[in-house]
């Protein structure tokens, strides 16, 4: 691995953070922030600005040879590295500790939505929040949903469509920060199709900006369209969606995360004039099944079960099919698409509902969304697979014919799917087990966290619930959480990468 390199762009990726940060300038002058929120934001941005600038020079080359491993470095040190000089405004405008901010940060650029922001967060000054969210500067808000905005597309395709000096190798870190089942690119040009992705992603954040105005402020609407868009999950309320109490805003938030968690090319392909192009994709369309089986069985559930949906504000409301329907189809599409906004406290809701909700934690998104998860499409491969091995039982001499979008996928795409599946799910074990030895843990909050860290949802059950935070975790676990979190981003593949000894070895 050529390390110049890879200090080279993670160096120019440290100076986009930087320049992101300094966006929060103006936006918390015009909110009204105080002028040393001001000038704390200023030095947030310029820390990263200078130091990425300075080791950009040092370590700059004539020739750039961007190969697999330099890939694999870039992708996983620039996001490691975006983490903790983004985290750099909590810890100097609201003296967070140091892990609670990484947490923070990491939380949002994976767009993962778990928070440690509640009334009971002790700061490095002694005091704690005591209204939690709310207690947040307006330009420390916005930062903290642009940290989901930026890490929903991806830093580093961001960062392909705007750099031009990357070149031919651009195409290794867009292998290396969007890997999965296919190829969806759309051009053969890289820095296009990255252009192509941000600009569809733009568009959907401003129609869903525009809708949500009507019932809010434009400063929470464009908030929250970050986050849906993201599939992130941070709010500008303690309460998250449900704080609102408003039907209109849970449909306008149900539609987008739905869209969210398709796949950007077909949304480029429907802007192009071919708006039934999505139901010609076979993931699609079992997306489509999921969510809607999924919400059809859970609102049949609640209203049988006649107790009261509680909100997240605490409030009750009767299990009429209207209000049964609204909320299942709020938290089936914010936990299969791993966004993670809430409107009610789910964790609370009939057994079957709850398991089927943590079933929908390991499946996410489409591949090529923002969403996280194991995905739809490598999920239908397995069940495919399964399918022909059952079949080779009768029948041993017959091939294996495993389709998808009427593709015949070859052996290597399958065994790829397959170590996936195992490496997921043997994280999923690990990092259950290591959090259920941390005191006051039960086996519900450690094995809900796992997933909700590494399907990058956000809210899991009991303690790590649709109305609770991370905040009373130890350090240690958090940073144990944020390690599964990019794990979970990254696909797990990009980051054990470059665990193993023989890719430091020449």
């Amino acid at each position: 691995m050529n390390i110049r390199h890879v200090i080279n762009v993670v160096a120019a990726l440290t100076v986009v953070i930087g320049l992101a940060i300094l966006t929060a300038v103006p936006v918390a002058w015009m909110m009204g922030d105080s002028k040393s929120v001001i000038a704390l934001l200023t030095i947030s941005a310029c820390i990263p600005i200078v130091i990425g600038t300075i080791m950009f020079f040092l370590s700059k080359t004539k020739k750039y040879t961007l190969g697999k491993r330099e890939g694999f470095g870039i992708v996983t040190f620039g996001w490691t590295a975006a983490a903790i000089f983004g985290a750099l405004p909590f810890i100097i405008v609201s003296d967070l500790f140091w892990y609670d901010a990484f947490f923070e940060t990491m939380s949002g650029f994976t767009t993962t939505g778990a928070s440690v922001l509640d009334s009971t967060l002790l700061l490095s000054n002694g005091t704690t929040l005591k209204e939690g969210i709310a207690d947040l500067p307006k330009g420390l808000l916005y930062w903290r949903s642009l940290t989901h905005w930026l890490g929903g597309m991806g830093i580093v395709v961001l960062s392909l469509a705007i750099v031009p000096f990357l070149g031919s190798g651009g195409q290794e870190l867009y292998n290396a920060e969007v890997p999965g089942p296919t190829s969806d690119q759309l051009t053969p040009r890289i820095a296009n199709s990255a252009k192509i992705l941000w600009g569809v992603y733009v568009l959907l954040t401003v129609a869903e900006t525009l809708l949500l105005w009507r019932e809010m402020s434009l400063f929470d609407a464009w908030c929250h369209s970050c986050g849906t868009m993201a599939t992130g999950g941070f709010s500008t309320q303690q309460s998250s969606v449900g704080f609102y109490n408003s039907v209109y805003v849970d449909w306008v938030i149900i539609f987008f995360m739905f869209l969210a968690g398709s796949n950007f090319v077909l949304h480029y392909r429907a802007l192009r004039g071919k708006p039934l192009f999505h139901f010609k994709d076979e993931e699609f369309r079992w997306y489509l099944y999921i969510s809607m089986i999924a919400t059809a069985t859970i609102t049949a559930v609640l209203m049988f079960a006649q107790e009261p949906i509680v909100s997240t504000t605490g409030l009750e409301i009767a299990p009429s099919f209207s209000e049964a329907i609204r909320y299942s189809a709020f938290q089936v599409v914010s936990i299969l698409t791993t966004t993670g906004f809430c409107t009610a406290n789910f964790a609370i809701w009939p057994v079957y509902a709850c398991l089927l909700l943590v079933i929908l934690m390991f499946i996410g998104g489409c591949g090529g969304s923002t969403g996280g998860g194991m995905k739809v499409s490598r999920f239908l491969l397995l069940l495919k697979y399964g399918v022909a091995q059952v079949r080779r039982c009768l029948f041993p001499r017959e091939m294996s014919n495993v389709h998808l979008n009427k593709t015949r996928l070859g052996s290597e795409t399958l065994h790829k799917v397959l170590t996936f599946f195992f490496l997921f799910v043997s994280l999923f074990v690990i990092f259950s087990l290591i959090l259920s030895l941390y005191p006051g843990m039960d086996y519900e909050s450690a094995s809900s966290a796992a997933i909700a860290s590494l399907g990058n949802i956000g809210p899991g059950l009991s303690k790590v619930g649709a109305t609770c935070t991370y905040a009373w975790l130890q350090p240690s676990a958090k940073l144990i959480l944020s390690l599964a979190m990019l794990l979970g981003r990254l696909e797990v593949y990009t980051v054990l990468v470059v665990l193993l000894p023989t890719f430091w070895k020449k």
